[in-house]
């Protein structure tokens, strides 16, 4: 999961987790996590102090709030310790309803008698944060959680199950990669809480009658849980600006409008494409990173060449005119760096998750367009050579900020180089993508992307790889033989 301005680098995480102490969340540029604190505080007292009995005393009520506000403060420390990044305003916003959300449906299935405890939906819970935010945190949330749902039913025996079910939901979610992967996961956790519910009633010496009834109720917890995860969940993605693999596969689709638009007006642009993302998520592959967003990201990285694909070499085909040749090389440059403001523009029109928007903004870095900026020194006096600043033929940026990105750019370009060089043989292909990569640690287009030296061989490798797997010979048979009889090819 990655986001524009909020995310941070590996090294900007280990940084925060070397400097941070318990003290530093008393500054007071962090007043606003306290109010968010004491915000959830708050609202979870009032979810489990609701409806106040008048044979509860205070000094219960008063335990009640002290553990809530405690387990706020720990996680506090905990986020600002090891998950600096889910500390952003909007991180927390969405902690903050999925936490008070479940406790607000927990506690209505405790007030209400004809439903048995057993049918918390803790799973919605864990699920959800873990795939929207990361599995361990999850983890921690889920057991608190089912220690005060414990408490205010004053019943110990619901805790296991609601901790084995939430733990099965958290492994479940690892899993998840389409929409109907939830439903399965939704079985999983019934059948965990059916399992739990039965050894606790053999433990307690219930009747079997009484555990049959617990155990259907506690898999209609689990399937309750996965529905209510399938109707939140593209919502959540949609309004936090997240992304999963769910959403992610949604947007492989090639038959969407966006890349269905760039088939028809830009096919030299999409097969261009195609060959991008097969390169881009091998390389992904290889040094573990995600290599689904990549892809995706790969496949809509030049979706604003849809806006003038005449201008672009892989679509010259489309038409006779040399469209450049009718420009100066200063507005060709303009015309070609503009398709990433154009992708960009579009995509954000369109809804696009920001991990992919990303992309698309930093698949050039900054670039510079050699082609037109030699064309220009070619074209002016020599007194005017200097006049002429490279900063005007350069993209504008921001250079890669993720190894995805980094991985789209490099593919890009050793795609490009590989269909225009006129040898197509293994160790030409090596060499070029040696080249290319090279080009661009000299650019110092990979500062910030945290790519090592190794996983930039590897790169390389996977790169050769995908290349030299297009190349083929074909023999040729003895004309003799050709003249005298028909071979079906």
């Amino acid at each position: 999961m990655n986001v524009t301005k909020e995310r941070l680098n590996k090294f900007e995480v280990e940084k925060s987790r070397e400097s941070f102490t318990v003290k530093d969340l008393f500054l007071k540029k962090y007043g606003w996590r306290w109010i968010w604190a004491v915000g959830v505080a708050g609202i979870l007292s009032l979810i489990f102090l609701f409806p106040f009995i008048p044979g509860i005393g205070f000094l219960s009520q008063a335990g009640m709030v002290i553990l809530i506000g405690f387990f706020i403060v720990l996680l506090l420390v905990y986020l600002s310790r090891y998950w600096p990044q889910f500390l952003s305003p909007k991180f927390l916003l969405l902690s903050a309803i999925l936490i008070t959300s479940t406790s607000l449906i927990g506690r209505i299935i405790i007030l209400v008698p004809q439903i048995p405890y057993v049918f918390i939906p803790m799973a919605f819970l864990s699920i959800l944060i873990s795939l929207l935010l990361a599995p361990s945190l999850s983890t921690i949330i889920t057991v608190w959680l089912s220690i005060y749902f414990a408490l205010s039913a004053k019943s110990l025996e619901i805790l296991p199950v609601l901790v084995i079910g939430g733990m099965v939901g958290i492994y479940s979610a690892q899993f998840v990669h389409q929409r109907t992967d939830l439903t399965k996961g939704g079985v999983y956790v019934g059948l965990a809480n059916g399992l739990t519910i039965l050894a606790v009633g053999l433990f307690y010496n219930q009747s079997f009658s009484e555990i049959g009834s617990l155990v259907l109720w506690g898999i209609g917890s689990g399937l309750f849980s996965s529905i209510l995860v399938m109707t939140i969940l593209p919502y959540l993605e949609t309004y936090f600006g997240l992304i999963t693999d769910i959403k992610l596969l949604e947007l492989s689709n090639l038959n969407l409008p966006f890349l269905k638009r760039l088939s028809i007006e830009a096919p030299g642009t999409y097969h261009h494409t195609l060959m991008v993302a097969n390169l881009a998520e091998a390389a992904a592959e290889v040094i573990g990173v995600n290599s689904l967003l990549t892809r995706v990201g790969a496949y809509y990285h030049d979706i604003g060449k849809a806006v003038r694909p005449h201008f672009f070499f892989e679509n010259s085909s489309l038409g006779e005119d040399d469209h450049h040749g009718k420009v100066s090389p200063n507005l060709s440059s303009t015309i070609i760096i503009s398709h990433v403001k154009d992708g960009v523009e579009m995509a954000q029109k369109n809804k696009l998750p920001p991990a992919v928007i990303d992309v698309i903004r930093e698949h050039h870095g900054t670039s510079l367009i050699a082609y037109f900026y030699r064309k220009a020194l070619e074209n002016s006096t020599s007194n005017k050579k200097e006049e002429i600043a490279e900063e005007g033929f350069r993209y504008p940026g921001p250079r890669p900020q993720s190894k995805e990105a980094a991985l789209v750019m490099l593919a890009d370009s050793v795609e490009a180089a590989f269909r225009f060089s006129p040898q197509k043989t293994v160790k030409s292909i090596e060499a070029q993508v040696e080249k290319v990569i090279n080009n661009k640690l000299k650019d110092r287009q990979l500062d910030r992307c945290d790519l090592t030296l190794r996983e930039i061989r590897k790169i390389a490798e996977a790169f050769t790889r995908i290349l030299a797997g297009f190349i083929h010979t074909r023999g040729r048979y003895p004309e003799e033989i050709l003249k005298g009889q028909t071979i079906l090819d």
